[in-house]
């Protein structure tokens, strides 16, 4: 049996399938790097972006293509999100299972067909699918688990301990505050810290780390 593919609109389990399964699928990352020569150094590799082609065909029906294509230009739009932010409608591209989960972040359509009437029957539509990362996935493309010692706060932490234990130095906690934009280090730990991942700086005075 053939296996159609389809987004799911996360948020609502809309389903919206894809009328010819896709010949091909792109993934496409970038990497920045800072300084040239022989100083050339890695700042992160961005996570993949899923390009995919779609094919919609309505001319035997005689029907406009766009009641299926807007469907997919819906997902442009922003949705109402926590409190007054508009956020982007997260979507699952399944294809035999979930294969991407991420935001639309472009859309072309190319109408490539009519009816004398004007009535576009026929289009091809490329989608880009932008991921959305868990904390841990973000730090991972940014290369921090490869090259930075990290920390799990806990309730019991302060900024000038976890540089002690980590750099060897308390007095280097405004260098971890800095980093992870600790705006108010004298009441951290807030709850919302708690379990929270730290960068620890680089730095050539360092010691061990609970991460």
């Amino acid at each position: 049996m053939l296996e159609k593919a389809k987004i799911v609109v996360e948020a609502t389990r809309e389903e919206i399938p894809v009328m010819y399964n896709p010949t091909e699928l792109s993934l496409n990352r970038t990497v920045q790097v800072d300084g040239e020569g022989s100083n050339i150094q890695f700042q992160r590799s961005s996570a993949d972006d899923l390009v995919v082609s779609l094919f919609f065909d309505s001319y035997d029906a005689k029907t406009d293509i766009r009641q299926q294509t807007d469907r997919i230009a819906a997902l442009t739009m922003p949705t109402t999100g926590t409190g007054v932010r508009k956020e982007p409608p997260v979507v699952v591209f399944t294809w035999a299972g979930p294969l991407f989960t991420g935001i639309v972040t472009r859309l072309q359509q190319k109408f490539t067909m009519f009816l004398p009437s004007g009535i576009p029957v026929r289009a091809e539509l490329t989608v880009t699918f932008k991921p959305v990362l868990t904390t841990q996935e973000d730090l991972a493309s940014r290369g921090y688990f490869n090259c930075r010692q990290l920390w799990t706060v806990t309730e019991n932490d302060r900024l000038y301990l976890i540089a002690k234990t980590t750099l060897g130095d308390a007095g280097q906690w405004r260098l971890i505050a800095d980093e992870n934009d600790i705006y108010d280090p004298l009441n951290f730990p807030r709850a919302t810290d708690v379990g929270r991942t730290l960068v620890i700086v680089d730095t050539h005075d360092t010691g061990g780390g609970n991460a």
